[in-house]
């Protein structure tokens, strides 16, 4: 089944809710007093954030709005996930019938597991007549305060990488991925695919 995950943009003060400016000036050894660079060290905290975020597919905030789409449900018994953990709660489910006409489904005919799939209500069925344009609507994150402290110092870790290498052309370096100390810290929060 091909599916995608729509790109919900960084709301505005997400990144500071999760790494306030100071916490991230710290960890760089930057003292309160100097503010040339707060507005680059905010731009390199949400990317470094996101980075977390898209590789262990998690919401380190909860955040609503986020969207799944698909030209289908699976098949009778199947699972779906998507794409994002925690999954606090579904908002809506959309789809097309065989005429192409928008139904809007109960969300009550919908189940989510603990780890945060979707499956049909027990005792019901995945609908039927789906033409395509299937659509989810849910909310996925953990609550404030609650997000691993690993993927924070991850963040944070990436964060340092990205300054201390903010250059387009390194001379002298062997290039490299993301810092082993970031992938091992996230290590444990992605999603094993089998």
């Amino acid at each position: 089944m091909i599916f995608e995950l729509q790109h919900v943009p960084m709301a505005d003060g997400y990144g500071e809710a999760l790494l306030p400016l100071a916490e991230c000036k710290a960890w760089l050894s930057i003292g309160e007093g100097e503010t040339e660079f707060d507005d680059l060290i905010a731009v390199l905290r949400d990317a470094a954030i996101e980075f977390v975020e898209r590789y262990c597919e998690v919401k380190l905030l909860e955040t609503a709005g986020q969207v799944w789409t698909g030209e289908a449900f699976p098949g009778a018994g199947a699972r779906l996930s998507l794409g994002l953990r925690p999954v606090v709660s579904i908002a809506g489910v959309t789809w097309l019938d065989g005429s192409g006409a928008e139904v809007t489904g109960t969300i009550g005919d919908f189940r989510l597991l603990p780890g945060g799939e979707v499956v049909a209500a027990i005792g019901g069925s995945w609908p039927s007549d789906v033409g395509g344009g299937v659509s989810i609507t849910f909310t996925a994150g953990y609550a404030e305060g609650e997000a691993p402290k690993a993927l924070l110092t991850a963040a944070k870790r990436f964060m340092a990488y990205l300054y201390m290498h903010r250059e387009a052309v390194i001379v002298g370096a062997v290039a490299s991925e993301a810092p082993l100390g970031v992938t091992a810290l996230c290590a444990p929060y992605r999603r094993v695919r089998i």
